[in-house]
């Protein structure tokens, strides 16, 4: 199962997606290339929720949702992480967009390979 099946699976409300073009802008703004299965997170669904908490996208219209927003002149983005969630269960997670490996927030090794096993390892153990 996809990412986006999954999260369509889980969560109980939705969102209804993303222009590419609006993704490729997000991209350039933040001057990295997405890993794919987050691309077509935000092209398909563009809000999810992992137990009830948020999965960013683009939202500029409410910050705290918006992963532009919550990773600009950050830290962790600056050494190449991008924060896609934060829960009080799992911690704050990133992602490195230049290996697509997940991380939390003691950056010490990948949680998992791609956020699509994330989700998939985090939806298992509920």
């Amino acid at each position: 199962m996809n990412l986006v099946e999954m999260l369509k699976d889980h969560s109980s409300v939705v969102g209804q997606g993303q222009a590419r073009k609006k993704v490729y802008d997000l991209e350039a703004r933040l001057n990295i290339d997405l890993p794919k299965d987050f691309f077509d997170y935000l092209v398909n669904l563009n809000y999810a929720e992992i137990f009830d908490e948020p999965i960013y996208g683009i939202n500029p219209e409410i910050k705290r949702l918006d992963i532009y927003e919550q990773n600009k002149h950050t830290e962790h983005f600056r050494y190449g992480f991008l924060m896609v969630f934060s829960n009080d269960i799992d911690g704050t997670i990133y992602i490195r967009p230049d290996t697509s490996n997940v991380y939390n927030a003691s950056f010490t090794s990948p949680i998992a390979n791609s956020f699509t096993e994330f989700v998939a390892n985090v939806l298992k153990e509920a």
